[in-house]
C-alpha cells in the first residue's frame, strides 16, 4: 500500500507543478440538490444530506476528541491505506446500490459489532473526497439502519490529508 500511496503523492506534485488542482474542495457547493438517494461513487456530491450531519475537517477533529468517541467508518474506495486514525475499514461499504440490496444486508449483520449495539452512538461516515458518493452513501446506509447520530465527512480522506492531519491504517474489517 506504501507504494500506491507514494505514486499518488507524485501525481498530486505533478499536477501542482502543471497548475491543476491536486484535490477537490471540501466546502465546495457544486449545486447539486440534496436527497437520499444512494448514487454511483464518481459524481460531485451535494453539501448537505437528509437524515445526516455534514461535518467539515474542523468539526471531526473536535468529535474525535469528545467523550462520545465516534465510530469512524471508512467505505475505503480510492484508498492505498491510509486512513483517519481509529478508523474501522469496510470496503466498499459506499458503493451504490438500494436499501434492499446484499450490501444493506451485510452492513446490518455488522453493524451489532461496531457499535455493539447502540444506535445513538456517533458515527462517521467517510470516504474519499466531495467528488465521490462513498462516504455519503455509507452514511445514508447507516440511517437506513437506524442509526440516529450519522456524520458525513464530505471532504473525506483526502481532506483529511490535505490538512496535515496524522493518518494510520485503517482496521480493515470483513463484512
Amino acid at each position: 500500500m506504501r507504494f500506491y500511496r507514494a505514486q499518488v503523492v507524485r501525481l498530486q506534485d505533478e499536477l501542482r507543478l502543471a497548475g491543476a488542482r491536486d484535490h477537490s474542495d471540501e466546502d465546495a457547493d457544486f449545486g447539486v440538490a440534496p436527497d437520499g438517494v444512494l448514487r454511483e461513487v464518481a459524481g460531485r456530491t451535494s453539501t448537505t444530506t437528509p437524515g445526516v450531519v455534514t461535518i467539515s475537517t474542523a468539526g471531526l477533529t473536535r468529535l474525535l476528541a469528545d467523550d462520545a468517541k465516534p465510530i469512524v467508518i471508512d467505505a475505503m474506495t480510492n484508498w492505498w491505506g491510509s486512513s483517519i486514525p481509529g478508523a474501522v475499514g469496510l470496503k466498499y461499504a459506499g458503493l451504490g446500490g438500494d436499501f434492499a440490496d446484499e450490501a444493506q444486508g451485510r452492513l446490518k449483520a455488522k453493524k451489532g459489532e461496531i457499535s455493539g449495539g447502540d444506535l445513538k452512538r456517533p458515527i462517521v461516515a467517510v470516504g474519499w473526497n466531495s467528488e465521490r458518493f462513498d462516504g455519503r452513501n455509507l452514511a445514508l446506509h447507516l440511517v437506513a439502519l437506524g442509526y440516529t447520530h450519522v456524520y458525513w465527512y464530505r471532504g473525506g480522506r483526502e481532506a483529511w490529508e490535505v490538512n496535515g492531519l496524522p493518518e494510520a491504517i485503517a482496521d480493515v474489517q470483513p463484512w
